[in-house]
């Protein structure tokens, strides 16, 4: 599990980093600004379960502005405000915008405490999710068992579909177009053999995709455009 930490201010990042670091399992990343954050989340999500974000960023960055961006590229990404002046910004934090609903607010008085109860609470969260997102895949009588945000691509090899994942691959006896109605609409059909989860894509051409695991997918002419449109779609949060 890795989690960003975006704070302008150096000591309060170090001791940020170091609680996280030294109290959980989590694994963090720091970052000292909203763009240098927004650049590493476009370089792949794979196993970021959250982002801290402070409020009050120099080079007139806005936490928040940058948090409401996250929020719309990446929508699984739980979003943890940090600050020294919680009643100042709670209600701007919590009714900021419809695409914004902030996981936890920390408040930087009391670091220890308040960082350990949005940990303990975020693990929680994580404990129920890898329980609510699985699928069922049922082909010939044979159920798996999937978990699709760990899930790469899915490809059509003869008669067997191979589901790629961050761990363990797995094969059925089926047709691509069968199994991929299964899947959560974030996957999108690139090619007659090939299906790709959008959130693992670092970039794309009318002819082929690459994932952050640098694998090369190829595009069909006849899929080109729709993975264009939902590609554009993606990017800008809609």
């Amino acid at each position: 599990m890795i989690v960003l930490i975006c704070d302008d201010d150096k000591n309060c990042l170090s001791n940020e980093e170091k609680y996280i670091r030294d109290n959980t399992e989590a694994v963090p990343e720091c970052f000292l600004g909203g763009k240098e954050l927004l650049k590493r989340l476009s370089a792949g999500t794979e196993d970021i379960a959250a982002v801290f974000m402070d409020i009050e960023l120099d080079n007139s960055e806005n936490g928040i502005v940058v948090a409401e961006q996250i929020s719309n590229l990446y929508p699984d990404i739980r979003i943890i405000f940090l600050t020294a002046y919680s009643l100042k910004y709670c209600e701007e934090i919590f009714l900021a915008g419809k695409n914004l609903v902030p996981f936890a607010l920390v408040d930087k008085q009391n670091l220890d405490v308040n960082l350990k109860r949005a940990m303990d609470k975020l693990r929680t969260a994580l404990d129920s999710d890898k329980e609510k997102s699985r699928i069922a895949v049922t082909v010939n009588s044979e159920t798996l068992f999937i978990e699709p945000m760990q899930t790469l691509y899915l490809e059509s090899n003869a008669h067997t579909l191979i589901i790629v994942t961050s761990g363990e691959n797995k094969s059925v006896r089926s047709k691509l177009s069968d199994v991929l109605e299964a899947f959560p609409p974030y996957f999108i059909q690139c090619h007659k053999s090939y299906a790709v989860n959008i959130h693992h894509i670092v970039s794309y051409t009318t002819k082929q995709i690459e994932l952050d695991s640098g694998v090369i997918i190829p595009v069909s002419r006849k899929f080109s455009l729709s993975v264009r449109e939902k590609m554009l779609r993606h990017e800008c949060g809609i």
